[in-house]
């Protein structure tokens, strides 16, 4: 009867956190919908509706995807920056209703996300709750951007880190979409993933060529301009962070390489002890401090590392919860800049202070 008396509470704990997380993801995912669908319709699904889909139906038609770099809605992002193969592969959802079309980017953010938890052993109903949640998962899931799809991606680097061409495959195509990724590639090296690494670069390159080639290399001449002009924006990047302290651009730049290089040169360490959780966790954390621009919905990547450390809900998974603080365009006053990059490292010094070692379903691939 004592062993049943102290069981008891904690699963009646267990079952109100469940319905409560449970409750407020439904809540959010169908407010969602109903309030951009009854208020501001053309603001659901932001950037697959003005940037992606209108990208994806140049291809179709023959021309380029690609503003000039002088363009004037550069400065309002409404135009798309990232290599050509994302517009082909969203092509086909050009035939339908845009609306439709938005509405299935939306749900299929939100299976990409949970599908990571779902690959790194994630089984408790709660964390799957939460994610939509957390400012940054809710930003994701209402521009219907990529970086639900980074997430997957990152999760199946990890659940086939064994392998060769899944890993390669993966890999490749990640790091070809979103290139601040590229600590990923430098990860496979240290853990002497040798051919996969080689092949994840030729599987990125034969990606992103042929998918030019699609368009003619339309564009191509003019894209490092545009890139340039489009993470020329305040974000909640390292660089960022440092000119919200009136520092210069120059400044910035020489701390976000010094603060990347050193967990770059932590996670090859801890490659190199064989401490792999730990080391792909530095890893992720070293891609969005390297990363030149930091918008609130990258920190959805965080599922990954959260996932594999803490498979089970603990006090951690609501912690980013506190970014609705914060502003999900620009990165606002004062020490609001601060705040993505302060929750951030708190989760990862969480992470990496205390691993859980556990087995399980994503143990058993490697």
């Amino acid at each position: 009867m004592s062993v049943v008396s102290r069981r008891h509470p904690l699963g009646w704990s267990r079952l109100l956190t469940t319905g409560i997380l449970v409750a407020g993801a439904a809540i959010l995912v169908t407010g969602l919908f109903t309030a951009f669908g009854s208020e501001n319709p053309d603001e659901l699904g932001w950037d697959f509706r003005v940037a992606y889909l209108p990208a994806a139906e140049s291809v179709l038609e023959g021309t380029s995807p690609y503003q000039s770099p002088d363009d004037p809605r550069l400065d309002e992002m409404r135009v798309y920056a990232y290599p050509p193969q994302l517009a082909v592969a969203l092509s086909p959802l050009t035939v339908l209703p845009v609306d439709v079309a938005v509405v299935l980017a939306v749900l299929g953010s939100l299976a990409a996300l949970m599908g990571a938890l779902w690959l790194v052993g994630v089984r408790d109903v709660r964390c799957y709750a939460v994610v939509p949640i957390w400012a940054s998962g809710w930003n994701a899931l209402e521009m219907a951007n990529v970086s639900a799809v980074l997430a997957l991606m990152l999760a199946v680097v990890w659940r086939f880190r064994a392998t060769l061409w899944p890993l390669a495959t993966a890999l490749g195509m990640m790091v070809s979409l979103k290139l601040f990724l590229w600590p990923m590639l430098i990860w496979a090296v240290a853990m002497r993933r040798f051919r996969a690494a080689g092949a994840a670069i030729a599987v990125g390159l034969a990606v992103t060529l042929a998918s030019w080639a699609v368009i003619g290399f339309a564009g191509l001449r003019d894209y490092p301009e545009l890139l340039s002009r489009v993470t020329n924006q305040d974000s909640y990047s390292i660089a960022d962070m440092t000119i919200a302290l009136g520092f210069g651009p120059d400044a910035g730049r020489v701390v976000t390489f010094v603060v990347g290089g050193i967990l770059v040169a932590a996670f090859v360490a801890l490659a190199r002890r064989g401490d792999e959780r730990r080391a792909f966790t530095v890893a992720v954390a070293s891609a969005l401090v390297l990363s030149p621009i930091v918008w609130l919905h990258y920190l959805v990547l965080l599922i990954v590392p959260l996932g594999l450390s803490r498979p089970r809900f603990s006090p951690i998974w609501l912690l980013p919860i506190v970014l609705w603080v914060v502003p999900r365009s620009a990165n606002g006053d004062g020490l609001e800049p601060f705040v993505p990059a302060i929750v951030t490292a708190i989760v990862l010094t969480v992470l990496l202070a205390r691993p859980k070692a556990r087995g399980g379903f994503a143990e058993a691939r490697a």
